[in-house]
């Protein structure tokens, strides 16, 4: 392999990189999806395939991005993406109520899991009622999950709730396939709850099999309010839960809180993996502080983020950036126990709020996003040119500012979400009811501007030079065969392949589909990686291994056996284009008129297949053969002559599905006749005889 890096160095470089010292970002693209009403993004994220998801609920009928029509109120709703944001399909899902999704991820068998919480009976794509049966016109809300496969197509879906309210707002799929379920619960015991209440809320979670069985469940709270929003499975099989608290040391919290009764605080729990609380700390100052994500990182500690109103004051090292009624994000690293390891808060005069997430990045630190309605000012660099705008912050792994973005849009943006993607890019996602401008290139689905509207864009940053690399679906390949490249490279924005010996000859592609290689022989694959920095090449030499196909033959017919050419590592006959069961040897003897064909392998993995038509099959008596059998029918006993033969040989007896059912070897040869006695079911069979230089056959009736 061949590496190759190239910089610009001029002045347009250094003048690019003091324009970029706070923000080194570029825009790649940026996509709006939505309908005639409202859409809500609560969750993005990217897919295996280096495309994305868009999800949350929504208002909308048919039209604009949304291609089915609501069940009632607001319906979950998700849209797939390719890599360059452009949508694959788009899917609803909803009762005749206020159905919200809050969370969503890509399962194990390329499929997703879609989690919320309902106050739908069963009505639409809900197939279990609602656990309040009063006749309220807005009943309580139970938790939702629902499976779908990798094309959006539902499996199932299942119900977990007591009589009041239950808002579910993470799901993670678990190691053993099935899925934890974590959120708020305002219900005692009754339903699918098993635990009473603490206070007014509780954490409550629920663990369930790969069909969505409960398993179990546990309630965690104080003797006040305890709301959880987020959780992950830890590399131990157990749980770490997140969420903010206004409850005193009582119940399952240990810790009181660092404010009054009238302030919340961080408040996480550590759990073994049936539920069993192994520890749980609180972190806040004397204001109010609330955890909306959380990540194990790859210390086998905790990264922690929300928002917070306290200044200097508990666990808090830095004050606040804007006045007392005004919140910043805060962010709190945690050791494997739990103990803080620091803490940072990031804010501008004006308030943030409505925290995304926070995850942690390739390079140890961590990237975190939300909403901001601060111009620049504190932490933040950028003015708003819209009125609420997302902003994400990057930082180092001891949580120092590395740079921060505002994604600018012309109108109001609520929320904030951040990844880094599988190419070392930044992909951010909000919704807004923004027209064009900033770095919205496309119109609202409601030309009032009145409604809000799934946006998604990505970024590259320019500091880096990018980092070329790919893998391809297969590399040792037949004659006349195609394949795909996946691109794995880093921080690039463009690409240019090169296939030597292949159709295509290059392809600017991020990810070519249908590379097709005609000539047996070994080829290279070039691929260079660009952005605004400069360019990496790789070259694989000899990459793609190209084999011949096999020589062409003719299948030729020796009373009533077929035969294909000898040699090859692998046969099977077909009948009208239908494989023959256990028919994968050199020769088959038919049993019906029709077309056969015969598939053969080489060393190689090559393959190529001949035909021939067979008009008359029937029950031959084969004349000076070395093989005969009598009588023919059978109605006894089967008797078999031979010419006298010398030297190994092999007697089979297959039936007419082409099934082996009697073999015999023979090490010295067969010089006299003999009387097999074996019970055959009624029918017609074939007798197979090979030796050395010689093949043999001869079909018999059994009655």
């Amino acid at each position: 392999m061949v590496r190759k890096h190239f910089l610009y160095i001029g002045w347009v470089f250094f003048i690019c990189s003091f324009a970029f010292a706070q923000t080194p970002l570029q825009k790649q693209w940026d996509k709006r999806y939505g309908g005639t009403g409202d859409e809500v993004l609560s969750v993005f994220i990217e897919t295996a395939d280096r495309g994305f998801i868009a999800g949350g609920w929504s208002s909308s009928g048919i039209g604009g991005d949304k291609t089915e029509t609501g069940n009632g109120g607001m319906d979950y709703w998700i849209v797939k993406t390719d890599s360059l944001g452009n949508k694959i399909w788009d899917k609803r899902f909803g009762g005749s109520l206020n159905d919200e999704l809050h969370s969503l991820q890509q399962t194990t068998d390329g499929g997703y899991i879609l989690g919320g919480f309902s106050r739908s009976g069963i009505s639409g794509d809900k197939t279990q009622p609602n656990w309040d049966i009063s006749a309220s016109s807005n009943p309580t809300a139970d938790y939702w999950i629902v499976k779908i496969d990798s094309a959006g197509n539902k499996e199932w879906d299942k119900r977990f709730g007591g009589i009041y309210e239950d808002e579910l707002y993470s799901v993670r799929q678990t190691a053993d396939g099935g899925f934890i379920l974590g959120g708020i619960s305002y219900s005692t015991n009754g339903g699918d709850r098993t635990q009473p209440s603490w206070g007014s809320a509780d954490y409550w979670i629920v663990k369930t099999d790969a069909v969505g069985s409960k398993e179990w469940d546990k309630r965690y709270g104080g003797t006040n309010n305890d709301q959880l929003y987020t959780l992950q499975q830890t590399t131990d099989g157990g749980y770490i839960l997140g969420g903010y608290t206004w409850s005193q040391a009582t119940g399952d919290k240990t810790q009181p809180n660092c404010g009054t009764l009238n302030n919340c605080d961080f408040w996480i729990i550590k759990t073994d993996s049936l539920g069993s609380i192994r520890w749980d700390k609180r972190y806040g100052g004397t204001g109010n502080d609330e955890i909306y994500s959380l990540q194990q990182t790859n210390d086998n500690g905790y990264i922690l983020a929300g928002y917070s109103w306290s200044g200097i004051s508990g666990d808090k090292s830095e004050n606040n950036h804007g006045p007392a009624n005004t919140s910043d994000y805060w962010i709190v690293k945690i050791d494997s126990v739990g103990n803080k390891l620091w803490d940072k808060d990031f804010g501008g005069v004006a308030r943030e709020e409505e925290f995304g997430n926070v995850v942690q990045t390739t390079d140890k630190g961590y990237l975190m996003a939300g909403s901001s309605y601060s111009d620049a000012t504190g932490n933040k660099s950028e003015v708003n040119l819209g009125v609420e705008q997302t902003w994400v912050v990057k930082i180092d792994s001891l949580g120092n500012k590395q740079w921060d973005k505002t994604v600018f849009t012309a109108g109001h943006d609520e929320s904030g979400i951040a990844l880094q993607t599988k190419d070392g890019c930044y992909a951010f996602a909000n919704y807004s009811n923004s027209g064009i401008g900033g770095y919205k290139t496309q119109l609202n689905r409601d030309s009032s501007n009145l409604t809000y509207d799934y946006f998604i864009a990505k970024f590259i940053d320019t500091s880096l030079v990018p980092l070329a690399d790919f893998t391809v679906s297969e590399n040792a390949i037949c004659m006349n065969r195609c394949v795909s490249f996946t691109n794995h490279s880093l921080f690039a924005s463009s690409y240019h392949w090169i296939f030597s010996g292949a159709t295509p000859a290059a392809s600017s592609d991020e990810n070519p589909q249908n590379v097709c290689y005609h000539s047996p022989g070994t080829y290279d694959v070039t691929l260079i990686a660009y952005n605004s920095s400069g360019n990496d090449t790789v070259i694989r030499r000899n990459y793609i291994t190209v084999f011949p196909n096999p020589s062409a033959f003719a299948i030729s017919q020796s009373v009533d056996t077929l035969f294909a050419l000898p040699g090859y590592s692998a046969y099977q006959w077909y009948h009208s284009s239908t494989a023959i069961q256990y028919s994968v040897n050199y020769f088959y003897i038919p049993v019906q008129n029709g077309n056969y064909n015969v598939l053969v392998t080489d060393s190689n993995g090559c393959k190529i297949s001949a035909g021939i038509f067979v008009g008359d099959v029937g029950v031959h008596e084969i004349i000076n053969s070395s093989l005969e059998i009598f009588p023919n029918p059978v109605t006894e006993q089967l008797n078999i002559s031979v010419r006298p033969i010398s030297g190994a040989c092999h007697l089979s007896i297959v039936n007419m599905i082409g099934q082996e059912v009697y073999a015999r070897s023979f090490a010295d040869g067969i010089r006299q006749p003999f009387t097999l006695t074996h019970e055959f079911e009624t029918g017609v069979y074939t007798a197979i005889l090979k030796g050395s230089d010689f093949s043999s056959a001869q079909r018999f009736v059994v009655k």
